[in-house]
Order: structure tokens, then C-alpha cells, then sequence
């Protein structure tokens, strides 16, 4: 299999499994899920609260809060995510990363912790240097797809993103667990949306970073 459609069905699986993991959390916690999104972009099929999108890059679960909606005076907001328990809003945006971590653990083994706990630091080196470090790390992973089955080759994938969606940046699953701790299990808090925006950035450009990066391996190497 071509490694750049190896690529895209690990993303896409990973996507899958992460927000349904999500979505089944909230359901168990007894969060009212609002919507459940697979995908970005253009909406290209609705069934009911879930919409599959154009573009299989990311997705979300929309959950009932008071922070983002304006409910009635008399609604008790005991579904509501921001009225949770400390550890209900922490646990639940961990919860489809933690299946994942486990389940590639559990194909690589031992090895894949130390892939996991290396790609905290691959990461960021790849951001900064993205013409350099970002490329032989591309380079080794498309040495890694053309060596490896797939079952190997999307827990390795899994395991850089979910190192990825641990970062205590806001929009990643690692920056909403740090943000429900410091609010201290607190429904609202003043200061939130300020810091939100300014945590925003930095996950944001790693993420151009690595697109950009992406995209310079793939011109330098048009046969992937």
C-alpha cells in the first residue's frame, strides 16, 4: 500500500476512534452531546447530531455548555460539561486519547512507550526546524510505512498524535484538562477566555509548522 494512503487511512481511523470515544464518554458522564463532527469543512453527510465533513483532519464533540449557549433561567444544567465534577472535565477530554494510547501500547509494546514519550520532544524540534529536523523525522516515518504492516505503522502514527493532543495548548485535548484543573472545578471562571486565546496561539503555529513541513517532503519527494 502507498504510504501517503497508509497515511491518510491511519488519520482517518484515528479521527474516528478518537471522537467516538469522546462522544460515548459524554454520554456515559450524562453530558448532553449537542453535535459530533468527523472531519472539518464542508458538511458532506448529517444523521441526526453527527456530520461527517469534507476533510478527515480533525473533528468534535459539541457538548452542552454555559459558557457557549444560553439556557433557560430554570434549567438545572446538570448535563452541562461545565457544571461537571473536577474529574468528569478532566477525564473526559483525555478519555479518546487515553483509548488510543492504550491500544497502540498494546501493539507496539514496551517500544511504544519510549516512540510516545520521544515524540513530545520530535515535535516541537520539528516546529522550530521544519526544513531540517521535520524532514528527517518525515523521512523516517515514510522508512518506518514501507518496512512495517499497517497495524504497526497506525500505532506508531497514534502515538505522535496523541503525544500531540496532550500539549497544554487551548483547542488540544491536553490544554482543555489543564484549563477544567485551574478553573478548580468551577462552572465559569473570568479570566478563562483571555488566557483560551493566548494558549491558542502557540498549539496553533506547531500545527502550521508541521503542515508546512509536510508539505515541503511531499514536493521534495514527489513519488510518495
Amino acid at each position: 500500500m502507498h504510504p501517503a494512503f497508509q497515511l491518510l487511512l491511519c488519520l482517518i481511523l484515528f479521527m474516528l476512534i478518537h471522537i467516538s470515544v469522546m462522544a460515548l464518554c459524554a454520554r456515559a458522564f450524562g453530558i448532553t452531546v449537542r453535535s459530533i463532527s468527523y472531519g472539518v469543512g464542508p458538511t458532506l453527510l448529517t444523521l441526526g447530531k453527527v456530520h461527517v465533513k469534507l476533510l478527515p483532519l480533525a473533528g468534535n464533540v459539541v457538548l452542552k455548555d454555559t459558557r457557549e449557549e444560553t439556557l433557560y433561567d430554570d434549567d438545572p444544567c446538570l448535563d452541562a460539561y461545565n457544571f461537571q465534577p473536577l474529574w468528569k472535565q478532566v477525564l473526559l477530554p483525555l478519555s479518546g486519547v487515553g483509548v488510543l494510547l492504550a491500544l497502540s501500547l498494546g501493539i507496539m509494546g514496551a517500544s511504544g512507550w519510549e516512540c510516545f514519550v520521544a515524540a513530545f520532544g520530535q515535535i516541537i524540534h520539528g516546529a522550530l526546524a521544519p526544513l531540517s529536523v521535520a524532514q528527517e523525522l518525515l523521512g523516517d516515518g515514510e522508512t518506518f510505512a514501507r518496512t512495517h504492516g499497517f497495524a504497526l505503522l497506525f500505532a506508531l502514527f497514534s502515538l505522535k498524535l496523541c503525544a500531540f493532543n496532550l500539549l497544554p495548548f487551548a483547542g488540544l485535548n491536553g490544554g482543555q484538562a489543564l484549563l477544567a484543573i485551574a478553573r478548580g472545578g468551577r462552572a465559569f471562571v473570568a479570566w478563562e477566555e483571555t488566557v483560551t486565546k493566548w494558549v491558542l496561539l502557540p498549539g496553533l503555529a506547531v500545527l502550521l509548522a508541521w503542515v508546512a513541513a509536510l508539505a515541503v517532503y511531499g514536493w521534495r519527494a514527489p513519488g510518495l
